[in-house]
């Protein structure tokens, strides 16, 4: 009985563990945060959980952001494309038929708000700011109204 208890308590946070990694299960953008960038100069990503998100209702904040790579840049912008057709509520801007930048709102999933935010500084003609795209998914408590008043 002693060695099933300890075997429930050691899966139980194994699961805990790994859980926020399957946090955007479901996502196109999924593929984006599978580690290929680790040992990519042109990529840094970004991943935060835990107590440092508590004060802001959040429970994960993944982010990427690769520079000077314009066909990764289109492969990107097809997989948060791909996301955007499945979002509840959505703020978009495009330069011509390319996507500049993009606020997804998706259904909850376990109790929890889930957003997308993504921006491509490349499609911007005479642009001075550096060849650039950010993808940043988020998930928590907030509201989309209170994540815009949290990053103003």
């Amino acid at each position: 009985m002693k060695y099933m208890i300890r075997r429930w308590i050691i899966l139980g946070i194994i699961m805990l563990a790994v859980l926020p990694l399957w946090a955007q299960k479901g996502m196109h953008v999924e593929a984006l945060f599978d580690g290929r960038f680790k040992q990519d100069k042109r990529a840094v990503e970004v991943l935060i959980k835990g107590k440092e998100l508590k004060k802001y209702h959040l429970t994960l904040f993944r982010s990427l952001t690769v520079t000077d790579s314009p066909t990764l840049f289109k492969e990107i912008e097809a997989l948060v494309s791909q996301d955007a057709e499945t979002a509840v509520d959505k703020e978009v801007g495009k330069v011509g038929t390319r996507l500049y930048y993009g606020f997804f709102c998706f259904p909850p999933k376990n109790e929890s708000y889930r957003y997308l935010f993504y921006r491509n500084t490349s499609v911007v003609p005479n642009s001075n700011k550096k060849s650039e795209v950010t993808v940043v998914y988020i998930e928590g408590q907030v509201t989309l109204e209170e994540l815009k008043q949290m990053f103003k």
